[in-house]
């Protein structure tokens, strides 16, 4: 094999080429051609042998013809994975020269699940569709049968409510896909062709056997409309009783049975006859080497000469072909060939049955024949060859994860038997890197423990360096600070470069702030930066993602986002397009932070615009989502941050996030119940309340019992009793220089002075407030001011002392907080949960959709273009996170009924 295997074959791209002879079935194609250009899929669906990858082949070619583009994917079984099928469709695009906002690989790479990253790559690659030169774009996916993952079937769902007016998809399938076929059906989006229509009819029958349609009521005609008859106009049966073996005695001699290959039955059928009828009709040599041959995805000659050991490997194929032993040429350079699948399927029968000792070698054969990695692992697994699989699988593993083929990975590991893999570390690692992934923190420790031990040569180096950060994070994530701090001195006392070193400081930081040190957060915070401003175009690409934004706010360390933010702007990262959402996301909280509300306006705009059309890792979205909400309620748009809020506490309890849910989850319910709180929302706060004083788990973080004490002390306020909110306020304000997340919960000092406000004692009221004041007017910290109820914030400042109420640096300040809830009094402040992020022509398009109105309808209604509503639709479903827009539809009912 090649030193470099690419993943990919690129034969998957290449239209299957015509035999010459095809019957042109020209009704059939111009119905399916009109198809494309009235919806937006059409779907082609039939048992195997009945045309259809012919069907679409004249298809493409037509389109070609026509000076339109046509881009054609062979589904094969490793496809049946989001992130695999999203990077054959980038592949199978490039010829488009389409101009991608960013690099498409990278897209790929974040693609995992159906989730929302694999949304935002979808909607980037549908904006990158858009830039099509071409008039028409038509997307075959041939054997789609191979999707059987729902997750897959989402991706394709969201595609297809997304593409552009000039763009259609065609599926090619032996089973009807799963596909909400029903709600297209309604809304007249999707074009239908199954067996009836595939079915050949006279004159068709007649063209195939090569006779003229006016002597086809004439004897010479009866016998092909005996086959017909039989084979019910099933093309491959008509084809097999017209050519196999002298087509008039095969049908004289009536051996031919309609054979439509549904169910076993039909296929013990369809194989026997393929064995006396076709192979057994073949010289025993050809039989051999068609036999030995099956095992290949495709064939040219050098890999069945690989197989078969045979030097004329070549003048075999041709007699095959010769033959018209239901081959399809795939590229004629090579030339490269594929068996039709049935056939393919009768033949590795046949070899398992009559030559059962030569599979595992066959299979080793073609495996160190073949140039692809997937083929060739696919071969070492199905021949058994355990040990040569693992080695290609961990050859080839971390460019997999890089790319987020983690299923695929993790699928081909499973299939090498446990005893193989026991204490292989490199597996421990590949296995423990998509663990951690997927934030399952348990499996990620589990299996990247002992990768650190273990990993020692020197070419394993980055790899041990890499374990050892997942597996720290992990540990820190799942609350279990001590041993992480073991893992760190254990980590430090390697070779580091600079981003390793930051690396290391980051997660010294996040370490001491679970212990409540927030003077050494402050120092390695500061380490950190001196790294990224030493070396930025190394750093800050990779660790503007791994910053934790918790952290604003902590004493001594607000310069460190300002230094962070300003370095870089010195680095070109526009390559690295997750890794610059999460920059600005930072320099979001930043301006937040110092109450600069139009910089932070500035910012969160652009980031919104950037989050569509580059998607985003899970944290790095989760980190601009926070951001969001807590600008939306900065603003007083209460209604946009509380549904931000909502869906994030929604989001831990997905099961995926179970083992990160035990440390994390009280912090999005705090999240959610400060939004309640600055909304005024009290009798939603207040039924938070047993979820927010709730014990102390293990696992938790100190600041949680602060948190739950500044809760009781909110809660006492909005009863209308100060007195009793004291004690839990008093006591939070004692421990909150030590565990103070001003990100997630309120500096208890507001509530606090807030308290001794009502109680009319605004000498301590005045006290409690002081230091946050002086911030503010003093230093440009508003955050926490920003970031708390307005009315309880507006008691404490009516009550100051005269001489600081009146003084201009109060007046100032009560400006800039005013300036921060201008032009919100209406508009999509008044709009209700989710729908508050849509336009209003968006809630005009959803409202129809939610009434069941399909595309043109809307368009007429709305006297908009049928493009103009898909674009519509598919920003609204980017808007909502939703993968479908009966999910959206659902959303509009649900908030429209509250």
């Amino acid at each position: 094999m090649s030193a470099v295997l690419p993943i990919l074959p690129v034969t998957k791209f290449r239209v299957p080429r015509l035999r010459e002879g095809t019957v042109a079935r020209a009704a059939l194609l111009e119905r399916l051609d009109d198809s494309t250009r009235v919806h937006p899929v059409s779907v082609v669906c039939a048992p195997g042998g009945s045309g259809k990858t012919t069907l679409l082949a004249q298809l493409a070619e037509a389109v070609r013809a026509a000076g339109d583009a046509c881009v054609w994917i062979a589904i094969d079984q490793e496809d049946d994975d989001a992130n695999r099928l999203f990077a054959t469709l980038v592949q199978a695009l490039e010829p488009l020269d389409l101009a991608w906002e960013t690099p498409p690989r990278e897209l790929a790479a974040r693609v995992i699940g159906a989730g929302a990253e694999t949304r935002a790559a979808l909607a980037a690659a549908v904006n990158a569709l858009c830039t099509s030169v071409a008039p028409r774009v038509v997307l075959v996916l041939d054997d789609f049968h191979r999707v059987t993952r729902p997750d897959v079937g989402t991706v394709v769902e969201s595609l297809v409510e997304r593409l552009p007016d000039h763009v259609a998809i065609v599926i090619g399938t032996r089973a009807e896909p799963a596909l909400p076929l029903a709600r297209w059906r309604v809304h007249g989006e999707v074009g239908e062709f199954t067996l009836t229509d595939l079915r050949f009819t006279e004159g068709e029958a007649l063209e195939l056997a090569g006779i003229d349609r006016l002597d086809g009521r004439g004897e010479t005609g009866e016998p092909v409309m005996e086959a017909l008859r039989r084979t019910q106009g099933w093309a491959v049966g008509l084809s097999m009783l017209l050519h196999a073996g002298q087509a008039a005695p095969a049908i004289a001699r009536g051996r031919a049975q309609a054979l439509a290959a549904r169910g076993e039955a039909g296929q013990r059928k369809l194989f026997a006859y393929l064995a006396q009828e076709v192979l057994g009709l073949l010289p025993h040599e050809l039989q051999d080497f068609a036999l030995r041959c099956s095992i290949l995805a495709e064939l040219t000659p050098g890999l069945c000469a690989a197989v078969t050991l045979r030097d004329d490997a070549a003048e075999m194929l041709d007699e095959l072909y010769r033959r018209d032993l239901f081959l399809s040429v795939v590229d004629e350079q090579g030339p490269v060939l594929r068996f039709h699948d049935l056939f393919r399927e009768f033949l590795e029968a046949e070899l398992s049955r009559r030559l059962p000792g030569e599979v595992q070698a066959l299979h080793e054969r073609a495996a160190r024949a073949e140039e692809t990695s997937a083929r060739a692992i696919h071969h070492f697994l199905a021949g058994e060859l355990w040990d040569e699989a693992l080695w290609l699988i961990l050859r080839v593993g971390e460019s997999l994860v890089a790319a987020g083929a983690i299923t695929t990975l993790e699928r081909w590991i499973d299939q090498v038997p446990e005893h193989v893999r026991r204490n292989d570390a490199h597996v421990s690692y590949l296995r423990g890197s998509c663990a951690w992934l997927r934030w399952d923190w348990a499996r990620a420790r589990r299996e990247l423990a002992p990768t650190t031990v273990a990993l020692k040569a020197p070419l394993e180096a980055q790899s041990r360096v890499r374990a050892y950060f997942m597996l720290i994070d992990a540990l820190t994530s799942s609350g279990e600070v001590a041993e992480a701090w073991r893992r760190l001195d254990d980590l430090a006392a390697l070779p580091l470069d600079d981003l390793g070193q930051a690396e290391h400081a980051l997660l010294r930081a996040w370490c001491r702030a679970a212990e409540g040190r927030p003077a050494q957060v402050a120092e390695h915070m500061r380490a950190f930066v001196e790294l990224a401003e030493r070396n930025p175009a190394l750093v800050c690409p990779v660790t503007a993602g791994r910053i934790h934004c918790l952290l604003i706010g902590l004493p001594g360390i607000d310069d460190v986002f300002d230094r962070f933010v300003a370095a870089t702007r010195n680095v070109p990262i526009g390559g690295h397009a997750p890794w610059e959402l999460a920059a600005l996301a930072i320099e979001g909280w930043v301006h937040l932070w110092h109450g600069d509300a139009g910089n932070a306006q500035a910012v969160v705009e652009r980031a919104e615009v950037m989050q569509q059309q580059f998607g985003s890792i899970r944290l790095i979205g989760e980190r601009l989502g926070q951001l969001r909400a807590m600008h939306a309620a900065a603003r007083g748009k209460h209604d946009e941050a509380l549904a931000i809020a909502r869906r994030h506490v929604d989001g831990m309890r997905a099961p995926e996030l179970a083992p990160h849910r035990a440390v994390w989850l009280r912090a999005y319910q705090h999240g959610l119940a400060r939004m309640l709180w600055m909304a005024g929302r009290d009798a939603d706060f207040l039924a938070m309340g047993p979820a927010l004083t709730a014990p102390r788990t293990d696992q938790e973080w100190g600041w949680v019992e602060v948190a739950a004490d500044v809760s009781r002390g909110q809660a006492a306020l909005l009863r209308g009793q100060p007195r009793d909110a004291l004690e839990p306020l008093e006591r939070a304000c004692a421990s909150y220089a030590d565990h103070c997340l001003p990100s997630v919960f309120c500096d208890p000092r507001i509530t606090l002075a807030a308290a001794w406000t009502a109680l009319r004692e605004r000498r301590r009221a005045w006290e409690c407030f002081e230091p946050l004041y002086r911030g503010a007017v003093e230093r440009d910290e508003y955050g926490t001011l920003l970031l708390d109820s307005r009315r309880h914030l507006a008691a404490v400042l009516d009550g100051l002392p005269a001489d600081v109420r009146e003084a201009p640096p109060t007046v100032r300040l009560r400006e800039r907080l005013l300036a921060w809830t201008r032009g919100v009094d209406g508009g999509t402040a008044r709009v209700a949960g989710p729908l508050a992020r849509l336009t209003e022509r968006e809630r005009e398009v959803l409202a129809a959709v939610a009434g069941g109105a399909g595309n043109k309808h809307i368009a007429r209604a709305l006297d908009l273009s049928l493009h103009t509503v898909k674009r519509h639709i598919a920003n609204i479903l980017d808007k909502l996170d939703c993968a479908s827009r009966g999910q959206a539809a659902e959303i509009y009912r649900r908030t429209a009924q509250n």
